[in-house]
């Protein structure tokens, strides 16, 4: 997504989105790799947006955890059930 058009969202919204991949890769974590991977990408990538976004700089460490977080799931270093980091959100 391109950061200008990230930044009209509200901070609300932007977690809305980036939580909303999240669950979708849940969905998909037991079912296909594939899904679950690329509903990762997205959510890594609204992060990655979210950083760049000066509305966030009080809660980068935060941002910064959160996509480390989806990274190990990623790489396949977690193998918990990813709704934990929904519910951390």
């Amino acid at each position: 997504m391109q950061i200008e058009k990230w930044k009209k969202f509200t901070k609300s919204q932007q977690l809305g989105a980036i939580a909303a991949e999240i669950m979708r890769a849940s969905v998909w974590q037991d079912k296909d790799r594939e899904n679950f991977l690329s509903a990762l990408e997205r959510a890594m990538g609204l992060i990655d947006v979210s950083l760049e976004d000066r509305r966030w700089k009080n809660y980068l460490p935060m941002l910064f955890w959160l996509r480390n977080k989806m990274a190990e799931f990623y790489v396949g270093i977690t193998k918990e059930k990813i709704e934990i980091l929904y519910n951390a959100l």
